[in-house]
């Protein structure tokens, strides 16, 4: 894929600073890429089509009138197909679509299928809070205050018009039954690469941390970090022109030789091989 120069345009609240909306319009094919935020981000693709390329979803297509979760501290890469218009809402707001039904209680729904396309479809309701939202902006209404309102009110769309099978979907990369503990585990495990690490950075024995990782992720830290590590090498590898020796070092590798066998083991190939298999596409 082809680099071309990103349009991103902040709306940032006028008392911190904080990013809160984010809108990307192109007008012809390329790619942009989209760094990482500590904060969980819905792109609402508003018009055109285009593919996307995380470390939870690679080369998957979506149209106008859907919206994508991405996890906090994650990249991505949107190949897009034509002129398109996205939308990027930061969820900075505790997450509950009412007061009565927060984010965690879908934790507790383990029947439905995952799917591995986390998307939704759009409903008018939400299209119609998305207008308003824009042309506030357009207005000058650039506040903290104005824009929390807005996350709340289209977290509360969320809950009142999908079904729970759907929402449990549309937010299983992020769902656990603790939030915060969660966001805090995907902020430091960008920096530090062992479960060792992370206790001690979380003011947590091993042992302790072991445990609450488990009950509120459901698998062992150390299953996890291997994981994610895994899927974000390989975005890094397949979607950026980084060097190898430097993915190496930036994921905690004690040299490129050890990466190498890693990504044989949990790919079947060598970086190499897989950046050059992506190019070709």
């Amino acid at each position: 894929m082809k680099n071309q120069e990103k349009q991103v345009k902040p709306a940032t609240g006028a008392v911190h600073g904080d990013v809160y909306v984010e809108t990307i319009e192109r007008t012809k094919r390329g790619t942009v890429n989209i760094q990482e935020s500590s904060q969980i981000r819905l792109f609402f693709i508003q018009k055109g089509s285009c593919s996307f390329y995380s470390a939870k979803q690679f080369d998957v297509r979506f149209d106008s009138g859907q919206v994508i979760l991405v996890p906090p501290h994650h990249k991505c890469v949107i190949d897009v197909k034509s002129s398109i218009q996205i939308l990027i809402i930061h969820l900075t707001v505790d997450l509950n679509f009412c007061n009565n039904f927060p984010l965690e209680s879908l934790a507790e729904k383990n029947g439905a299928a995952l799917s591995p396309v986390i998307c939704l479809k759009t409903n008018k309701m939400i299209s119609d809070c998305l207008k308003h939202l824009k042309q506030c902006i357009s207005n000058g209404i650039n506040s903290a205050e104005f824009f929390q309102m807005k996350q709340k009110e289209l977290l509360y769309y969320f809950g009142e018009f999908y079904s729970k099978d759907e929402l449990y979907v549309f937010f299983s990369p992020i769902l656990t039954g603790d939030i915060a503990f969660s966001k805090m585990v995907y902020r430091i495990c960008e920096n530090v690469h062992t479960v060792t690490g992370i206790a001690k950075e979380m003011n947590y024995s091993l042992s302790g941390f072991k445990k609450r990782f488990h009950r509120i992720f459901g698998i062992s830290a150390y299953k996890w970090l291997c994981d994610e590590k895994s899927k974000r090498l390989f975005h890094e590898i397949t979607c950026s022109r980084q060097t190898f020796t430097q993915l190496s070092y930036d994921f905690g590798f004690s040299s490129p030789a050890h990466m190498n066998n890693f990504c044989r083991r949990m790919f079947g190939d060598t970086p190499g091989a897989l950046r050059a298999r992506q190019m070709l596409k």
